[in-house]
């Protein structure tokens, strides 16, 4: 089987692709054509060969992997060593590659996404440092970037109502109606975005980015649409970034207008260690409701997040946060605190499989009108999801996900529980 030499290449002074070490197969003719100079005659007599052996058929898309890189084919290259990792994982040295060929292809998400992973698998110092170069030269890159997902959900208690027919109200029970009540619905979840970055000066980039997320329901009563604008500056550092700006928000909930806000946001990535990133964004934004200006004030938000390579094929999420909400009604300021875990494992055959978990504590600051007392939630959220990469179409790749949401509260109107399924397409650029 073929191996790649020493990798350490930095991006702005690339090199022609490793050198190969060979052993004899039934691939001996396609070698000797390559070591001829003889590339095109190489490539077709591999494009039409189609070997049994598992062995073979891995030399076979490395030996085309290499090929397409050294006819200056990049995004084909990629294909080759995605199709030889699908077979065989756990082979460090051919997803640097993989992530290399997507450098050079321009797909900086896929790129920065196995060259991470491959910092996992303790890499000999200068293939780190190399590795940590192109991850540099990404960033200093991106002029722009954008996602896109659209997705099926069904769930259990789309509202997040309480499942209890009577609730206890000042010691007198209280029949709840079916609106009160929970109930299934499947909505159809829709999600983009766009970020520009031009450069106004050697490490000083501009930033303006737009999204939008949206659940559309049959019943409209359950829609839930927000936007959120951001415009500032980018600071780039020698490992990470330093952004911040203004940012604006809209959201409507049903068919109506629910909240406006204005305020600033920051963010800072930092690589702590070739196999620690962080990424830490903090917010501080004015809140206005349209139909309850009770709810009006100030909000503050701290979000770190880390991610850990474990090894080559695996990465640690672990996220804590806290917020602070202020309102002009003291029963609807409060307090969170919230953590978060997540594990995500790269398979052979493109599946790649998230586990994550997180659980948030909620204190209101004071007592609730009607219940006569300060509500105090504690909510935990499970989930799931399955990307299968080599059902790709148009670059969009299908998703099956599992979530599990669950509140529990002393003021039992607000306990609920939900099950969502969602089936979809996303896309990162």
């Amino acid at each position: 089987m073929i191996a790649t030499g020493l990798w350490a290449a930095p991006p702005d002074n690339l090199p022609e692709a490793p050198s190969w070490t060979t052993a004899p197969s039934d691939l001996d003719f396609a070698r000797l054509l390559i070591r001829a100079g003889r590339f095109r005659d190489a490539q077709a007599f591999l494009e039409q060969a189609r070997p049994v052996v598992e062995r073979d058929q891995l030399e076979r898309h490395l030996l085309l992997g290499r090929i397409y890189l050294m006819q200056d084919m990049p995004a084909r290259a990629a294909e080759q060593y995605e199709a030889a990792l699908a077979i065989h994982p756990g082979l460090t040295e051919v997803r640097l590659e993989l992530a290399r060929a997507h450098y050079l292809a321009g797909h900086d998400v896929r790129a920065r996404h196995h060259f991470e992973l491959s910092l996992g698998a303790g890499l000999p110092s200068p293939v780190e440092e190399a590795v940590g170069r192109y991850l540099n030269a990404i960033e200093s890159r991106k002029r722009w970037s954008g996602y896109f997902s659209a997705a099926l959900l069904p769930e259990s208690n789309a509202a997040r109502r309480t499942d209890r027919p009577v609730v206890d109200i000042g010691g007198i029970p209280f029949r709840l109606n079916d609106d009160a009540q929970s109930a299934s619905s499947t909505g159809l979840q829709v999600s983009f975005g766009g970020t520009f970055s031009p450069v106004l000066a050697d490490r000083l980039r501009g930033y303006v980015a737009l999204s939008m997320a949206a659940k559309i329901h049959e019943n409209s009563e359950l829609n839930d649409i927000a936007v959120t604008g951001r415009a500032g500056l980018t600071r780039l550092l020698d490992n990470g970034s330093v952004s911040g700006g203004l940012q604006a928000g809209r959201r409507w909930v049903g068919s109506d207008k629910f909240q406006g806000s204005i305020g600033l946001w920051g963010r800072v990535n930092h690589r702590l260690s070739e196999r620690v990133q962080s990424n830490t964004r903090a917010e501080l934004d004015f809140r206005m409701h349209d139909d309850n200006p009770e709810r009006d004030g100030w909000r503050a938000s701290l979000d770190p997040a880390f991610r850990f390579a474990l090894d080559g094929q695996t990465l640690l999420e672990l996220s804590p946060g806290v917020e602070w909400v202020e309102a002009d009604a003291r029963h609807h300021a409060n307090r969170v605190a919230s953590l978060s875990v997540g594990v995500v494992r790269t398979f052979g055959k493109s599946l790649t499989a998230s586990l994550s978990a997180s659980l948030r504590w909620r204190i209101h600051q004071g007592r609730d009108p009607l219940f006569d007392r300060v509500r105090k939630d504690r909510t935990l959220q499970v989930g799931g999801r399955l990307v299968i990469g080599s059902w790709r179409v148009q670059d969009l790749a299908p998703y099956l996900g599992y979530s599990f949401e669950k509140n529990i509260s002393n003021i039992e109107l607000h306990e609920y529980s939900n099950h969502g399924v969602i089936a979809g397409l996303s896309r990162e650029f």
